[in-house]
């Protein structure tokens, strides 16, 4: 499996080594970027009990819809990054993909 590392020269100088092959940077990426929406998910206050709450209909309905719609937009955010970095062609390219995350609703 390859790796992307940083190296430090003597100098000062930084080298940077990339030997992941498409493949596996399309899977590091996608990783990171799931990762990274589970958080988002989770830092604004809608984590497994919430959503297993929101499942069994103990929220409250307007708090529902606002919890839903954030949760579906930082899934659409996914979805987006997740086409793009399956359409990279260059391990750079797929590593530049940026996970924009909705805004938080207010009122939690």
């Amino acid at each position: 499996m390859g790796t992307k590392n940083y190296h430090k020269n003597l100098d000062g100088s930084y080298v940077f080594t990339d030997t992941r092959t498409t493949l596996e940077a399309h899977e590091e990426n996608l990783a990171r970027i799931r990762e990274l929406t589970t958080a988002k998910i989770f830092e604004a206050g809608y984590d497994e009990i919430w959503q297993r709450n929101a499942a069994l209909g103990i929220i409250e309905q307007e708090k529902l819809q606002t919890g839903t719609a954030y949760i579906a937009a930082c899934r659409n955010e996914y979805l987006r990054c997740k086409a793009l970095i399956l359409a990279a062609t260059t391990n750079e390219m797929a590593d530049s993909v940026t996970f924009i995350a909705p805004p938080v609703p207010e009122g939690l």
